[in-house]
């Protein structure tokens, strides 16, 4: 995705948080059950809120005070490979002050695909086993796709 990186910024704000909810919904529904129920109900509140912003046409994801305040909590009991990245992906919607930049946006696409990778449990994580696994090729493929279409490619 490095290629495409400086181009995130020219998509326009309430764009940038359809196509990081597009991709976190993408990214969720491919990991699969998530077995810690804390993990899961506040990814479902934040997912909600997500597409409560997007119904509002916002540019970045408003959680409650209760959800900023339990997030470190949740956090902690992020053992399953790949939760915590979603976590992190969540946080960085909400936590934009000045919308969500091309470079937030970026960083929410790295932090689902982080948590794909995760997920697949490569025995090294290198260039060469990510483009040799087909969930890492799959999971780029998709992002590039959604970025270029949002760029009108």
């Amino acid at each position: 995705m490095q290629p495409l990186r400086d181009e995130l910024q020219s998509i326009q704000p309430p764009q940038r948080l359809a196509l990081a909810m597009a991709v976190m919904e993408w990214t969720r529904d491919k990991m699969g059950q998530i077995e810690t129920a804390e993990i899961t109900d506040y990814l479902d509140r934040g997912m909600a809120a997500g597409r409560e912003a997007l119904s509002a046409g916002r540019d970045k994801i408003d959680l409650s005070e209760e959800m900023l305040d339990e997030y470190q909590d949740v956090l902690d009991v992020a053992d399953e490979p790949g939760t915590s990245h979603m976590l992190s992906a969540l946080l960085a919607c909400a936590d934009a002050p000045e919308g969500l930049t091309g470079e937030v946006l970026y960083g929410v696409l790295s932090f689902c695909y982080e948590g794909l990778l995760d997920r697949e449990e490569l025995p090294e994580w290198t260039v060469e086993a990510e483009r040799a696994n087909a969930r890492c090729v799959e999971t780029i493929a998709f992002q590039k796709r959604l970025v270029n279409e949002a760029l009108g490619r």
